[in-house]
């Protein structure tokens, strides 16, 4: 097995960052309002919106314990995690902003890999397909818990035919 070599692009990290910030920002949140309303704070997660009780609760939270006390606390760590994370890059987090800019994101994806395979021009999938995928298959997967309640990443990835194809190329050559 030979070791899998990272793009020379100089356009690399500056696309790795966008997956690295800007679409992993919009995947761990969702619109919901912190219980603190004193402090202003709006955090926005996956894991204290709607889509906690259909994509959290059942990946992480069930499968762990059947004590409702367990559950309990591990749903308040990943909310406390959640809330952590987001408030490290604001210190009040905007929900259409942030849609925004994973929305900016996936089109400059789309631009880079423009009608290629591969990202980059490569010769085969690398280790940036391989981050591109594990969000957009996710984002795509119907069976990821009991499914996505809030539906605008995936209706903003839907518009991107080249990452869909992107990510139909991938599930189809090492998935099928």
């Amino acid at each position: 097995m030979s070791a899998i070599e990272e793009p020379g692009d100089l356009r690399y990290e500056a696309y790795l960052s966008l997956l690295d910030h800007r679409i992993r920002r919009a995947w761990v949140r969702y619109v919901h309002t912190h219980e603190n309303r004193a402090n202003g704070h709006q955090l926005y997660s996956i894991y204290l919106s709607s889509n906690s009780i259909s994509l959290a609760e059942p990946l992480y939270i069930l499968p762990n314990s059947s004590n409702p006390f367990v559950r309990l606390t591990i749903a308040r760590e990943l909310r406390q995690a959640a809330e952590n994370e987001l408030l490290k890059f604001s210190a009040l987090v905007d929900a259409e902003q942030l849609h925004k800019q994973a929305e900016e994101a996936f089109a400059a994806l789309e631009m880079v890999l423009g009608d290629e395979p591969w990202f980059f021009g490569a010769a085969g999938p690398g280790l940036f397909d391989a981050n591109v995928f594990a969000y957009t298959h996710l984002l795509m997967d119907d069976n990821l818990g009991r499914g996505w309640v809030d539906t605008r990443l995936r209706d903003a990835l839907l518009c991107r035919k080249n990452l869909m194809s992107h990510r139909n190329r991938i599930l189809a050559t090492y998935f099928s």
